[in-house]
């Protein structure tokens, strides 16, 4: 008990927390599950990170599906400049199928709506930019997949 207080004290007077930051916090409320809603998934091959042309990190997209229902959903979720309102996009396509994109400026995330898609292939692709709007961060598969249910 008396180690614990003490590390306690010694991280408030170094001026460190123990606790997530409030970004952090926010971000992490939102998973793709929580995002698509009740019986949606992740799926195989249904997750990329959102990169700028540099490699920095500014989000993820996943393909989640509902197997009760045949039907697909695609998340873009930020991790960078989270709260802020920045252009946010997510996609996703049926082979043969609907079509669903949605962009605005969110603060945590993007999301299309939900797809027939049993048995179909589909291709999806989520994206991000920096407040400024001058750098974009895209993550997705362009080749159509999961075509198994």
């Amino acid at each position: 008990m008396l180690t614990r207080t003490f590390i306690a004290a010694a991280l408030a007077a170094a001026g460190l927390a123990a606790v997530p930051s409030t970004a952090y916090a926010a971000t992490a409320a939102y998973t793709p599950e929580r995002v698509c809603g009740k019986g949606f998934h992740r799926v195989k091959d249904g997750h990329r990170a959102m990169k700028t042309k540099r490699g920095a990190v500014f989000g993820h997209v996943y393909l989640m599906y509902s197997k009760r229902s045949g039907k697909n959903c695609v998340a873009a979720i930020k991790t960078a400049f989270t709260g802020a309102r920045t252009t946010t996009g997510a996609y996703l396509e049926v082979k043969g199928g609907g079509r669903s994109e949605d962009e605005q400026r969110y603060r945590y995330y993007a999301e299309t709506g939900h797809i027939q898609g049993a048995w179909k292939c589909v291709r999806y692709a989520g994206w991000t930019r920096d407040p400024d709007n001058r750098v974009t961060a895209f993550g997705g598969r362009k080749s159509w997949g999961n075509c198994k249910g």
